[in-house]
């Protein structure tokens, strides 16, 4: 062999040669469910341990500072209340009327109709006064049915008189002699038994009332008809009947019955039928379409005392001839006295109680 190294042996290696290196071993945290849970745990316990703390720490503040902060909100509960708002209603400065709780079957507005009988038609004979006597009397009306046994109550006696003078003065037909046609009353004041002969005679359904339902036993109903120059009764010709109706709110009266409201009166169309209920509730009624049924409702539910705003407020008249009304409705009481709410003397010119027959009062202040 020669000396040439053959190219195909490895060469022998060198001393100071490194070896070959290995490379390190990657280790990846795989952690299984065990595991997972295991350090779940471990968290929540440190949560719930850092609340304890947190909690721990506040309550200590509480107990340390706790008397003064409560302190501090009872004045400021205390400064709330005080400052409150005083809330004022329209009878704050009112005192008490006693009134017998029984005189809610005495008044002007008392009902009367099929559902409320009218216990008192007997006991009323001395506050009724004759119309033969009146200064009207053969002059601005005659009697009919009834005759010289004709009566009203006594004080709307004024008020029908001067209203039936008005009529034949204003009327181009009516006079106040023979030869003319007259106004004639053809029924007022009726007793107990005299509605009860008037209703076996002529029982005309929904025209004669069953007796002691009649507002004739009240004293404060006539009926008004036309006794002709030959002698015969007949009803008004319709522009004496448009007067009336137009004018008769201005004495105090209503017609009564509209065959409309029959639902609610339980009587047909009686144009002859005169109700005396006062001015500014005739005045009020008439203005509003209301029969005398729907107007204590009104009183009752909207102007109640116990829960109104405010009274019912009417003006009647213009400039220096007005004047203002406040009416609202009292409840009666099941004590013997009823104590009822008034205004103070000196704050109002005129007061009147009248009950409405079924359960209250209907107070009418005039200012």
């Amino acid at each position: 062999m020669n000396g040439r190294q053959n190219p195909n042996q490895n060469p022998a290696p060198r001393q100071n040669q490194r070896p070959p290196q290995r490379k390190k071993k990657k280790y990846y945290f795989r952690p299984n469910k065990e595991g997972m849970q295991a350090l779940l745990i471990l968290v929540l316990i440190a949560a719930l341990i850092i609340t304890l703390l947190v909690l721990t720490i506040k309550g200590i503040a509480s107990a340390i500072g706790g008397p003064e902060e409560t302190t501090t909100a009872e004045t400021t509960t205390a400064e709330t209340t005080t400052e409150a708002p005083v809330v004022v209603t329209w009878h704050d400065d009112y005192v008490k009327q006693a009134v017998p709780s029984t005189d809610v079957a005495v008044g002007d507005l008392i009902l009367v109709n099929f559902e409320h009988k009218y216990e008192l038609t007997d006991t009323i004979t001395k506050q009724l006064s004759a119309l033969s006597n009146s200064e009207g009397y053969s002059k601005y009306f005659v009697l009919g049915k009834q005759g010289y046994d004709t009566k009203v109550r006594r004080n709307i006696l004024p008020h029908l008189c001067e209203m039936l003078s008005d009529l034949v003065d204003a009327s181009p037909v009516l006079g106040t002699t023979t030869e003319h046609d007259r106004v004639v009353i053809n029924s007022g004041y009726r007793s107990t038994e005299y509605q009860q002969g008037l209703y076996e005679k002529q029982a005309v359904e929904n025209y004669v009332a069953i007796p002691g339902h009649s507002e004739h036993h009240t004293g404060y109903a006539v009926d008004l008809n036309v006794f002709t120059a030959k002698g015969d009764t007949d009803v008004f010709r319709d522009d004496d009947q448009a007067w009336l109706e137009a004018n008769c709110a201005d004495y105090g009266f209503i017609v009564r019955y509209d065959g409309a409201k029959f639902e609610l009166t339980g009587i047909l169309d009686e144009t002859w039928h005169f109700r005396y209920v006062g001015k500014p509730h005739a005045q009020y009624m008439s203005e509003n379409g209301l029969c005398l049924e729907e107007y204590l409702s009104l009183l009752r539910t909207t102007y109640n005392f116990d829960t109104c705003d405010a009274p019912l407020t009417y003006i009647t008249g213009e400039g220096e001839e007005a004047t203002t009304y406040e009416i609202y409705y009292y409840p009666a009481s099941a004590d013997v006295n009823t104590d009822i709410f008034v205004p103070k003397a000196g704050t109002y010119s005129d007061i009147s109680i009248s009950g409405d027959n079924m359960n209250g009062f209907i107070v009418t202040v005039t200012k």
